[in-house]
């Protein structure tokens, strides 16, 4: 943890003024050249004296960027997860950036000190509750309320960012934009005085509000093209399972269609987010509601008392000294009815088991080349499937786990 400390040892302070105005201009002409975004800016955040909290909804990867674009000229100093320090883009101005870590979906008190001392020392900072990209164009399924001891705990103004159309320009599953149209809207969430007087429970409910969103119903609503070559390429990876045979992982995907490789069921899937199925074939209209039917078809394998799973798998670590991930062992990720967990041997033959308890773990990060990460005590580990599939079911079957154990 060597290098850990180090970093926590420096004192906070705002991205440095050149770096922040060479990178905005690159932000702004993208907003506004691949994504046409319009932002409608609340007047009251130009009032802000000192130090504020930007936290957004977190739909795409260019969130940042809209973030950056809309709040300009106050520099914003980005909360991340740690594995964006290990980004070769990211190291050479780690220094001058004025990123904060943050260890997603797990106790990480530390960081949160080191955030509050960033805020007292008069840094705003852009911040995504989510934690992590949404995968069906909707907000994670779960907002823990512990945001809202957080919001009060830094005591500064709170600005809400929400866009529609984020997902539908660049889902996690795409590997490339889709020239549409984004709408940010940006106001100012809580004042001071309001963090005091409010409960949290009254903060949740506004909260929760905040963060409701659906890309595909905004696009439908709006009747939206998504302009792409290959508007289908990647979808598979979240739509996993056929709905007319039921077979999971058969699924395949060229640039406008999605294929079930066991029984042929083929779906088109169009620019203006529209899944149409061939004759003969059986589709879900929207993909949030296909992905729904998976969470259902996940619900029901947990009903199972004895339901286990458990596939093979390449164990990574990220080394906290230089902050590059390396292969560690080879073992077994499996979910049980109370952890999420990997049972293995490191590569020098030592066995060992890492594990998470499902009634704390409300969701995990999934990388598109099919690995998940689990963070313990600060260090990121990732499970690389060998089959080079699964992540996704992984991923729901964490969360519904959460939900059932937990009575929610």
């Amino acid at each position: 943890m060597k290098k850990e400390k180090s970093y926590f040892s420096i004192e906070p302070q705002k991205p440095n003024a050149i770096l922040y105005w060479l990178l905005a201009p690159i932000a702004k002409f993208v907003a506004w050249a691949f994504f046409r975004i319009k932002i409608d800016k609340d007047k009251r955040i130009k009032k802000i004296k000192g130090a504020f909290v930007a936290i957004g909804t977190h739909s795409c990867p260019m969130d940042v960027s809209f973030m950056m674009t809309a709040l300009l000229p106050r520099h914003l100093n980005i909360v991340c997860g740690r594995d964006v320090f290990t980004w070769r883009l990211v190291k050479p101005i780690l220094k001058y950036a004025g990123l904060l870590p943050i260890s997603q979906f797990a106790t990480d008190i530390g960081s949160i000190r080191y955030i509050k001392k960033a805020v007292d020392n008069g840094c705003s900072l852009a911040f995504f509750p989510e934690g992590k990209i949404s995968l069906d164009g909707r907000p994670l399924h779960y907002l823990s309320p512990s945001l809202t001891k957080l919001l009060k705990f830094l005591n500064v103004p709170v600005v809400m960012c929400h866009n529609n159309g984020g997902y539908s320009s660049r889902p996690k599953w795409y590997k490339s934009f889709k020239r549409g149209r984004v709408e940010q809207t940006i106001k100012l969430l809580f004042t001071q005085e309001e963090l005091s007087a409010l409960s949290n429970d009254e903060m949740y409910a506004r909260l929760k509000e905040e963060f409701d969103y659906n890309d595909h119903i905004y696009q439908r609503d709006n009747n939206i093209r998504f302009r792409s070559k290959s508007p289908a390429k990647g979808l598979n990876y979240i739509l996993y399972k056929c709905p007319k045979c039921e077979a999971e992982y058969e699924m395949v995907s060229t640039d406008r269609e999605l294929l079930c490789e066991a029984c042929g069921n083929k779906v088109e899937y169009t620019e203006y987010g529209e899944l149409i199925p061939s004759e003969g074939s059986k589709a879900f209209p929207r993909i949030d509601i296909w992905y729904d039917y998976q969470r259902e078809s996940i619900r029901k394998e947990l009903a199972n008392p004895n339901f286990r799973i458990s596939k093979s798998v390449v164990w990574e670590q990220n080394d906290p000294e230089d902050n590059i991930y390396k292969e560690k062992g080879e073992g077994e990720l499996y979910i049980d009815d109370e952890y999420i967990g990997f049972a293995g041997k490191m590569f020098d033959g030592t066995p060992l088991e890492i594990k998470l308890p499902l009634k704390c773990t409300f969701t995990i990060v999934q990388k598109t080349k099919e690995a998940v990460d689990l963070t313990v005590e600060g260090v990121i580990n990732r499970f690389y499937f060998r089959d080079a599939r699964y992540s996704v079911k992984y991923t729901l079957l964490v969360e519904e786990s959460f939900r059932k154990i937990n009575n929610i």
